[in-house]
């Protein structure tokens, strides 16, 4: 697996696969992520995903290479460390990198100026997760994941999710509530019934039934700019986030 790609797209596709930010723990939140491990996967047509998951969480960015070269083992998949791989590339300044992936990881900046090596990792520890969205594609038309036929469809914007949970944070738990009554959806954090705060979210569309899932960690860091967001939902179920070019998935809180 040999490509050539923008080294500000790589990096920031490593960085929002990592998914660091507020992680529930306990009564209060502490900065946490994903696991350290992203799997790269070289599509035709000079695209690539990236995944990363643990054993709540799934999540896909594509981005688009600038060239790609197949290798005589005909690998199409490598895992790396994001740490490690993240701290090489914010060294190189130049616009494009090349990474090369056979028994070791070379990353070399544009011209071969700046080269770095780095070992590779036999497997990602949550690669039965990440199976589940290799592959997939959701729609509102289609709104279907594994066994689970989501009831509430609704369209946001990236910001706007950002705003309301940076107004629940101040509960500092990361569990969110997402609440929709089929015409207006709800994010709320709570750690008593007293202690709360609730936001109604301005949407684009909603579509469906009623729902109501909570989850915990981070997700509205995911989406970077000003996008429009896709939410599913149904009681008692993942919820997943889609955009254009990333997906996000989390399992539903259950209080023990």
């Amino acid at each position: 697996m040999i490509i050539e790609i923008n080294n500000k797209t790589l990096t920031n596709a490593l960085e929002d696969v990592w998914m660091k930010g507020k992680y529930h723990n306990g009564e209060s939140a502490k900065n946490s992520q994903l696991t350290n491990y992203a799997l790269l996967e070289l599509l035709d047509d000079n695209e690539m995903h990236l995944y990363n998951a643990d054993n709540q969480t799934i999540c896909r960015v594509s981005v688009p290479v600038i060239r790609q070269t197949e290798t005589m083992d005909g690998t199409n998949m490598v895992v790396v460390e994001i740490d490690k791989i993240l701290k090489y590339l914010k060294t190189f300044t130049s616009d494009t990198v090349r990474l090369e992936a056979v028994d070791y990881i070379l990353l070399q900046s544009e011209g071969g100026g700046k080269r770095a090596s780095l070992p590779l990792v036999v497997n990602h520890p949550n690669a039965t997760m990440i199976a589940r969205i290799q592959g997939f594609t959701i729609t509102p038309e289609n709104p279907v994941f594994s066994s689970v036929t989501f009831e509430s469809v609704i369209t946001t914007g990236s910001n706007i999710l950002t705003d309301a949970v940076k107004t629940c944070d101040v509960i500092n738990n990361a569990k969110y509530l997402f609440n929709t009554d089929g015409v207006t959806l709800h994010i709320s954090s709570r750690k008593t019934d007293i202690d709360m705060v609730d936001v109604e979210v301005s949407t684009l569309t909603i579509n469906g039934d009623p729902s109501t899932v909570e989850v915990t960690g981070q997700f509205h860091k995911f989406f970077r700019g000003s996008v429009p967001v896709t939410i599913y939902l149904k009681d008692e179920s993942p919820i997943i986030w889609a955009s254009e070019d990333r997906i996000l998935i989390k399992a539903p809180y259950i209080t023990r």
